[in-house]
């Protein structure tokens, strides 16, 4: 592959999580013992998340992958337990419902049809990089009525590493071959910087995070508040009738 070419993480950064936060709206507020530990439905997310990221990634480092999805209910249990409520508090069945609805029923951020088509016109492949299985990715993409090519979703099962981890960004280049630009844009800015030491350009969308994750982890080559703006900034600095390539 010769033209430039632009690699997106997917969840979070292509689809946000609003319908599995309702959804755990819904639980917290029928479950008593949730309602009377009073909650809050944001923080819990985050923290269920941010768990499952942990263990995740740990697991990599000790070589011992294992599949993200596999590990969201136990991250599910162990943020119920900092929370202080028992793992009894929460029907299985809810907790297999959320599971199941951030696993298939992401919500696409604004504007992300019109950022691929953007990019697409001006001239770049889109592929994507996730800690998601492929057919989970393409479902999503699927569900948001647009069409990727299953291979060009990328998964860190494929390498039996977790991101930032240097060997996925490295599989991430043998995929795109010799692609003449190589772009990875993301809304994490540690996934950038993890894409940045394998020598691709970068692009962020801010509508995930605040200063601080920069902060900590770097500047992107171009920065966009919204991904249509995004993907119209990749393609001016990188597309291929852009002076600077």
């Amino acid at each position: 592959m010769s033209g430039p070419c632009v690699v997106f993480d997917v969840v979070g950064t292509c689809f946000g999580y609003d319908s599995v936060a309702d959804r755990l709206n819904d639980v917290l507020e029928s479950q008593p013992a949730l309602k009377d530990a009073a909650i809050q439905p944001g923080l819990f997310f985050s923290a269920w998340t941010s768990n499952a990221e942990v263990d995740f990634q740990r697991l990599s480092v000790v070589k011992e992958f294992r599949s993200h999805s596999e590990l969201l209910k136990t991250a599910f249990y162990k943020t119920l337990q900092d929370a202080g409520v028992s793992e009894s508090s929460v029907p299985e069945a809810d907790v297999d419902m959320l599971i199941s609805e951030y696993s298939h029923n992401l919500t696409p951020r604004p504007g992300l049809a019109e950022m691929i088509q953007t990019l697409r016109d001006g001239g770049f492949t889109v592929w994507c990089c996730s800690d998601a299985n492929p057919e989970r990715v393409r479902g999503y993409f699927e569900k948001a009525g647009i069409d990727l090519p299953i291979e060009n979703l990328l998964s860190c099962d494929m390498c039996a590493a977790a991101k930032p981890d240097p060997k996925v960004y490295q599989m991430v280049k043998k995929a795109l071959g010799h692609a003449k630009v190589a772009v990875f844009a993301a809304a994490h800015s540690w996934d950038l910087a993890g894409a940045r030491k394998e020598g691709f350009n970068t692009a962020y969308c801010t509508v995930c995070e605040d200063q601080s994750s920069v902060d900590l982890f770097g500047e992107a080559d171009v920065v966009a508040d919204t991904l249509p703006q995004l993907g119209s900034a990749v393609v001016q600095r990188w597309g291929e009738n852009s002076a600077q390539k």
